[in-house]
């Protein structure tokens, strides 16, 4: 009797399951299978949504700028430009020089995204200089920058001659395209110092090369990666 009476006090205290009453406002069967996909489905924009925003992004380079570092898209050619991953600005926003960062200017081109390098940044002092070989070049702080990665040597463009000077004012940064006589950038007055709220982010990765017109328009996929080499 002793060890009936003790199994059934356990078996009293032991708490029963609650069965989960189903939501009366959530649909049933086959209404219910579609709402849940389409609920998975919005979760997972929302949250692609989120990361494009705030942490990172795949942008398309357009023009020839920044040849020969980047393959612009060509519309009237219909080739196909290279394709980067951007870091939003929003997990940083300060950029140094030699970044390639992606630019959108509301006085410009009607904010067309513009891809370009950061020359110097606020407080820093550009100048250009034309030396023996008869073009011009580029010093910051009195400094003579590398242009290992420039297509051709530099003519005199928009503010750009021998002897002009600036002070880049802070939080404002001086953007140029590596396809020095081909940009549309700080050199001229449409552009200036570009502003730090106006920069998207900067450019981390390539992933899809763009199709080279010189080479048949063939994509040279060993260029994937590091854009900074």
């Amino acid at each position: 009797m002793d060890d009936l009476n003790i199994n059934e006090t356990v078996e009293s205290k032991t708490p029963k399951k609650k069965e989960k009453k189903p939501n009366p406002y959530e649909p049933q069967g086959f209404a219910g299978s579609i709402y849940s996909v389409v609920h998975d489905v919005i979760c997972i924009l929302s949250i692609i949504v989120v990361a494009f925003v705030f942490v990172a992004r795949l942008v398309g380079v357009s023009g020839i700028s920044m040849n020969p570092t980047l393959v612009g898209e060509d519309k009237d050619l219909g080739t196909g430009g290279d394709y980067l991953i951007l870091r939003s600005n929003f997990l940083c926003s300060d950029y140094e020089q030699g970044d390639i960062v992606v630019a959108c200017i509301p006085y410009f081109q009607e904010g067309e995204p513009i891809v370009k390098r950061v020359i110097a940044s606020g407080g820093q002092t550009v100048s250009f200089r034309q030396e023996e070989d008869g073009f011009l070049h580029v010093y910051v702080d009195d400094v003579r920058q590398s242009e290992d990665r420039i297509n051709e040597p530099m003519h005199a463009v928009g503010n750009a001659r021998d002897g002009y000077t600036v002070t880049v004012p802070e939080n404002c940064y001086y953007l140029m395209g590596d396809n020095r006589n081909h940009s549309w950038d700080s050199r001229y007055d449409d552009v200036g110092m570009v502003d730090g709220r106006y920069i998207v982010g900067k450019a981390l990765l390539l992933t899809i090369p763009g199709q080279n017109i010189w080479e048949e328009n063939a994509r040279d996929w060993s260029r994937i990666g590091n854009i900074y080499d």
